[in-house]
């Protein structure tokens, strides 16, 4: 059997992702990431993820599994690779995924290559997902677990990395594991979902921002050109935005288009935020298809059939349907049923006669 590294948390999910290899006879060592060292986070009070109390529930929880554990510092790379461009998007009037970046560049990239370096043979993580090898290729799947389903933010995982990452979680509900684990008589960690960014506690988002950005203040116009009134700056808001406008109108007003060259917000009715197409960048092709593909642009959205092409590293995507809540910044992610066929960085928004297929 492999010598697996863990991502340990110290949360549910890491905790039983770690028994499941255990019990099924691998080497297990648990790791958990120290990422919110030095002085962009010295300011911040932060109980995220990586903070050293979960590395204390970590080490106690491999200790109950009768794991070795290590932590790493990774800190270096999270602030380069997920939390400066998260700002500079921001800063531009996009919205990035820290997620999406995390898992690339941080989990399944620092962490991976320190764990080889180690002596690992894979890597696990606590993700619902999947992987199937397949006539010597790999392919990434979507969990089985349709309200935990976490392959969207894996879309840019390279398949060399892949090819060494196990998901032990990937063939279980949540409410399985639950029950797995009172069967067992474990004693895993709460499982209260999050929905939290890890360096952002309690979603404050604007006041993260605020911390980094300096307000500039602009204008906010409809989506015909009238000047409905201004803003404290383009960083407080994020397309699809309701709260915040506070611009009295007959119907209420969401943000459509944030022009960073411009530092103007342009907003609109709910059914202004619809599109039928856009562009993605840093384009990632995992399994090339070109019939019965959807995509989704959020998380928890439900996947729409598409059209897709792909040139260079550059993907346009045309929904069937128009779908809302496209934002620059955020990942459009292709599924062929439950196989990940790829994915990208949503660049435009474009209507449909901008298309070109």
């Amino acid at each position: 059997m492999e010598t697996v590294f863990v991502a340990m948390s110290g949360g549910f999910d890491s905790f039983l992702a770690a028994y499941l290899l255990k019990t099924s006879g691998h080497r297990v060592v648990g790791v958990t990431f120290t990422l919110f060292n030095g002085p962009l986070f010295d300011r911040l009070d932060l109980g995220g993820c990586s903070s050293k109390s979960a590395a204390l529930v970590a080490r106690d929880l491999c200790r109950d599994l009768a794991l070795s554990h290590h932590v790493i510092d990774l800190s270096d790379a999270f602030t380069e690779r997920v939390v400066e461009p998260f700002i500079e998007g921001y800063r531009s009037g996009t919205t990035p995924n820290p997620c999406v970046l995390c898992n690339r560049f941080i989990k399944f990239g620092a962490f991976h290559e320190q764990a080889l370096a180690m002596g690992a043979g894979m890597i696990a993580t606590g993700h619902y997902a999947r992987t199937e090898r397949k006539d010597g290729d790999i392919l990434l799947k979507k969990g089985c677990d349709a309200n935990k389903d976490q392959s969207y933010f894996l879309y840019s995982v390279d398949k060399e990395t892949l090819k060494r990452t196990v998901f032990p979680l990937g063939e279980y509900t949540k409410e399985g594991l639950r029950s797995l684990a009172r069967r067992e008589g474990l004693r895993p960690p709460g499982s209260r979902e999050s929905q939290d960014i890890c360096f952002i506690p309690g979603g404050r988002y604007g006041d993260f921002i605020s911390r980094f950005i300096k307000p500039r203040g602009g204008r906010i116009y409809l989506t015909d050109g009238t000047l409905l009134g201004h803003h404290e700056g383009i960083h407080l808001f994020t397309v699809g935005q309701r709260r915040g406008i506070n611009i009295p109108y007959r119907e209420a007003l969401y943000v459509i288009e944030i022009r960073g060259g411009e530092n103007a917000v342009v907003v609109g009715t709910k059914k202004d935020l619809e599109r039928d197409s856009l562009t993605a960048r840093a384009a990632s092709i995992l399994y090339p298809v070109t019939k019965g593909i959807s995509a989704r642009v959020r998380y928890r959205q439900p996947d729409r059939p598409c059209k897709c092409t792909v040139y260079d590293d550059t993907l346009t995507v045309t929904f069937d349907t128009p779908v809302d809540g496209i934002s620059p910044g955020q990942s459009v992610v292709l599924y062929h049923d439950d196989i990940v066929a790829g994915g990208g960085i949503i660049e435009k928004r474009l209507a449909l006669e901008q298309a070109i297929l």
